[in-house]
């Protein structure tokens, strides 16, 4: 509570008040001032009236470091003391001693990991381009832009990968134009060419971000689609800026018609980074354990080598995926049970291959009281979900024998052996 005396709403003249300099605490001295030499001391009353803020004592600062790491609470009306990293309680000692809380910090493990935390050196990821791009408003001087407004749902459909048909929906129109009256339809054409302008905007930006890179590493990967049987080829570029920020940029996505030889893989790989201008910055490039992958390295290393240094000689320049040599690893211990992995993975095609087999095994596991709802299905070029696969399928052994009774055409059922 405040110790501030009253003070009356009705204006009052301030009296200069003379105080006797030599001696102001004698109150049976004469009012006549003996030296006349002494300025007079000029005090408002209400000063004269608060007598009790002079002699109220203040509270006293904590100046302890354990007080930033600690938080003080009233618990039950008693003072606590909160950790601001692991939550726990601990009681405030009456004379103000912080000894125990420093004790109690030595041996949080929460706080050891948060101080391990802040020595590391950060790299965070721009894997989110909100950030990086400035959008406007589309009220330009009290007015509606269009133009800004489409820019803006060509980035929000390359962002979440919509279809360019969704601007000529009934329903994206009605919420756009109860939004907006002057909002117009977008065709799909339109929005298509303003999503290629954006990407020509945005890739004029990252050509001119890498020409202040010194070094940059690059990961490529080959695969052919399943249904068009068309090889595609990913380039992706790996690079720390000037404010120590780690990027990951797809650089091209590529078509390399047949044959995929090294020869092939590295023309293409050579013609993206002069399409960047990065053919003398490459640091590092990471690829599977191909043999093809291998001739291509051997070209690119004899090619870079030729205009610029490669570090250590270039016995650094060829990185091999650590996850590719792995998945050979585990795919080549897999082959001793192959007959085991094919009959399941046989087993979970079949129950999904018509809704009334899947109703059919949903029912048995339901009389069976199996908290396991939902089966996987391995992608047998990826040893971690042959294994989910496998970890799953084991919970449904007596479903799968079971489903075998009630389905004559089964004859993939894993035995018991298996």
């Amino acid at each position: 509570m405040s110790s501030t005396p009253e003070v009356s709403s009705v204006p009052h003249e301030e009296q200069p008040i003379e105080v006797n300099m030599s001696n102001t605490m004698d109150e049976s001295h004469d009012d006549v001032n003996p030296n006349p030499t002494e300025t007079p001391v000029e005090v408002e009353d209400s000063d004269v009236n608060n007598d009790v803020d002079h002699f109220e004592k203040k509270k006293r600062a904590k100046t302890s470091f354990v007080w930033l790491e600690f938080k003080e609470e009233m618990i039950d009306g008693k003072k606590k003391a909160q950790c601001v990293h692991c939550k726990d309680i601990l009681t405030v000692s009456v004379s103000g001693s912080t000894t125990h809380f420093q004790r109690y910090l030595k041996k949080c493990m929460h706080r050891k990991r948060h101080n391990m935390q802040q020595q590391m050196i950060n790299f965070p990821t721009s894997n989110s381009s909100i950030d990086t791009i400035a959008m406007g408003s589309a009220l330009t001087d009290g007015r509606f832009d269009m133009k800004k407004m489409r820019e803006g749902i060509a980035h929000w459909i390359l962002m979440h990968e919509h279809p360019f048909s969704i601007v000529e929906e009934e329903g994206f129109n009605m919420m756009q134009k109860r939004r907006k009256i002057e909002w117009e339809k977008v065709s799909r054409t339109t929005i298509k060419k303003d999503c290629v302008q954006v990407y020509e905007a945005e890739k004029k930006k990252l050509k001119e971000q890498l020409k202040d890179v010194n070094k940059i590493s690059l990961t490529t990967d080959l695969w052919r689609s399943t249904n068009q049987k068309i090889g595609n080829m990913v380039l992706t570029g790996h690079f720390v800026d000037a404010n120590w920020r780690l990027h990951k940029r797809v650089l091209n996505f590529v078509h390399i018609p047949p044959p995929h030889r090294g020869v092939e893989i590295a023309d293409t790989i050579y013609k993206c980074l002069k399409e960047w201008g990065i053919e003398n910055k490459v640091y590092t490039l990471s690829v599977d354990n191909a043999s093809n992958n291998d001739s291509a390295i051997r070209i690119l290393k004899d090619t870079f080598s030729r205009s610029t240094k490669l570090l250590c000689g270039g016995k650094l320049f060829h990185v091999r995926c650590c996850a590719h040599i792995l998945n050979l690893m585990v795919q080549d211990d897999l082959s001793e049970i192959k007959h085991i992995i094919e009959d399941i993975h046989d087993s979970v095609s079949y129950v999904n291959q018509s809704e009334a087999r899947l109703q059919t095994f949903s029912e048995i596991v339901h009389q069976l009281q199996l908290p396991n709802r939902r089966l996987i299905l391995e992608c047998k070029t990826r040893w971690n979900s042959t294994y989910e696969m496998l970890a799953t399928a084991i919970k449904f052994k007596e479903a799968f024998l079971r489903f075998r009774d009630r389905e004559p055409n089964y004859d993939s059922c894993p035995t018991e052996e298996d």
